[in-house]
């Protein structure tokens, strides 16, 4: 009974070592490089942002007040929702 007890625990610790012996520093390198590559698959230009850093679309004050004040408006009474139920409350 002795020896499957030593064995066993044997077993255990070669086991854990094999886990403790894994290629972490090696993922830990390229940590988040595959969410960096797809994020930059996303976009169009990267150097847009570069590029129009100056271009900004021209308002008066005026249009400024109206925008405001219509999106106020929709707090105060907001459209009506647009929902399509096909078939839902028939009764069959």
């Amino acid at each position: 009974m002795n020896i499957a007890k030593l064995s066993i625990t044997a077993a255990t610790l070669l086991a854990l070592g094999g886990c403790a012996a894994t290629a972490s520093p090696e993922w830990d390198a390229r940590f988040g490089a595959s969410a960096r590559a797809l994020n930059a698959q996303q976009l169009i230009d990267p150097a847009a942002p570069v590029k129009n850093a100056q271009t900004q679309a021209r308002s008066d004050g005026r249009t400024v007040r109206e925008a405001s004040e219509r999106q106020v408006e929709t707090f105060r009474s907001p459209p009506p929702p647009s929902v399509i139920n096909i078939g839902v409350g028939t009764g069959n």
